[in-house]
C-alpha cells in the first residue's frame, strides 16, 4: 500500500459517489431556480400597468418661515411621505442646506450639533456644505435637497440635488 493511502484510509465502496450525470442534473436545477428568481425580480421592477415609467417630479414643500430658523439651528420636516424624514439647516454662515436625515452607513437619523451633522449610532459625522462624511464609518455623502428662499419669506424644498463629487472625481460619489 502506498504511504499516503495508509494515512488516509478511505474505502470507496462505503462512500456514496455522485456521478457526473447526477451532478450535472443538480447544477441544471439550481441554474433554472436562479434564472427564475432573477426573472421574477426583473418583472417586479417594472411599473404596474398605468403607472408612469419614471418617478414623477415631487411637489414642492413649504417648510418654515425664514425668520423662524436663526443661523446655527435646524428644523426637521418630512418631504415625500411620513417616512422621508429630512433636516433643514441654517448654517452659522447664513447658508441654507437640506438633507435626508438617513445616515448613509446604516440609516440612523442624523442630527445637527451646531457645526456639523452627526449620526449618534456609530459616531458618524458629515460636513454641512455638501454632506460629505468627515468621521466615523459612513463613506458616502448625504442626499441633499434643493432649498429655495421665496420673496414671501417662506423656505421651500423642491427636488433632489445630484450627489456631490470630490474635485478630480467623475460621476457619483
Amino acid at each position: 500500500m502506498a504511504g499516503w493511502k495508509s494515512l488516509f484510509p478511505v474505502d470507496l465502496a462505503d462512500e456514496s459517489r455522485l456521478s457526473r450525470r447526477e451532478f450535472a442534473r443538480f447544477m441544471a436545477l439550481v441554474s433554472v431556480g436562479f434564472t427564475g428568481g432573477i426573472g421574477y425580480l426583473c418583472l417586479r421592477k417594472k411599473p404596474l400597468e398605468g403607472a408612469p415609467a419614471t418617478r414623477p417630479p415631487w411637489a414642492e414643500v413649504k417648510v418654515c418661515r425664514v425668520e423662524e430658523l436663526a443661523p446655527g439651528n435646524s428644523f426637521l420636516f418630512t418631504y415625500r411621505d411620513e417616512k422621508d424624514r429630512c433636516i433643514l439647516v441654517h448654517t452659522p454662515k447664513g447658508e441654507w442646506r437640506a438633507y435626508r436625515q438617513a445616515c448613509t452607513h446604516l440609516g440612523c437619523a442624523v442630527r445637527w450639533d451646531g457645526r456639523r451633522l452627526e449620526c449618534p449610532c456609530h459616531n458618524g459625522a458629515f460636513e454641512v456644505d455638501l454632506g460629505f462624511p468627515v468621521g466615523g464609518p459612513p463613506t458616502r455623502p448625504l442626499s441633499r435637497l434643493n432649498v429655495e428662499l421665496r420673496p414671501d419669506g417662506w423656505v421651500w424644498i423642491h427636488g433632489d440635488l445630484p450627489k456631490p463629487t470630490l474635485p478630480g472625481q467623475g460621476g457619483d460619489a
